[in-house]
C-alpha cells in the first residue's frame, strides 16, 4: 500500500469535509452545506465547481417558493470515489 494510492487532490481538507458531508446525505443546499463545513462562500462555490467538473457532484438550481435553492449531491461515480478513498484511507492505517 502506497501513498500514490491516494488521491492528493480529495484529501485535501476543504475538499474532504465536503464530500464526507456529501456521502452522508441524498443532497444538500448552499447554505446548509456551507454551514456544516464551515466554508466560507467562495470556497464551498470554488471547490463545488472544481467538483462538478470532475463529475462527483452535480449542482442543480431549483426554485423554492419565490427563491431560488441551490441543490448538491453526489453522483453515483462521486460516492463510488469517496467510498474507495475512504477505504484506502482506513486500510494504510490499518483499520
Amino acid at each position: 500500500m502506497a501513498y500514490t494510492d491516494i488521491d492528493p487532490h480529495l484529501v485535501a481538507p476543504k475538499r474532504f469535509v465536503t464530500l464526507s458531508h456529501l456521502s452522508q446525505v441524498e443532497q444538500a443546499d448552499h447554505p446548509a452545506l456551507q454551514d456544516s463545513t464551515g466554508l466560507s462562500t467562495s470556497d464551498l462555490s470554488r471547490i463545488l465547481r472544481d467538483l462538478e467538473e470532475r463529475s462527483l457532484v452535480e449542482i442543480s438550481k431549483e426554485r423554492k417558493n419565490r427563491y431560488g435553492a441551490t441543490l448538491i449531491r453526489l453522483t453515483p461515480e462521486g460516492r463510488r470515489t469517496f467510498q474507495n478513498l475512504v477505504t484506502t484511507l482506513n486500510r494504510i492505517a490499518g483499520y
